[in-house]
């Protein structure tokens, strides 16, 4: 899938991207498998897969879109 980062709090650790399939979608560090040294910035093209978790879907293998 693909979507533009909405927010992300780095010291948090989390934060959404917003697609046009499946609206928010939560993001959490643990799932961001790529992203140079500058980390994810808002408005940021992103490509990622969806995981189920009891609380919602969320994105997993996230990396730059390019």
């Amino acid at each position: 899938m693909e979507g533009l980062v909405k927010s992300y709090n780095e010291k948090k650790g989390y934060g959404f991207i917003e697609t046009q399939e499946h609206g928010l979608i939560f993001i959490h560090k643990s799932g961001i498998k790529d992203f140079g040294p500058f980390g994810l910035q808002k408005g940021d093209s992103v490509c990622f897969e969806i995981k189920t978790t009891p609380k919602g879907v969320q994105a997993v293998n996230l990396k730059p879109h390019r």
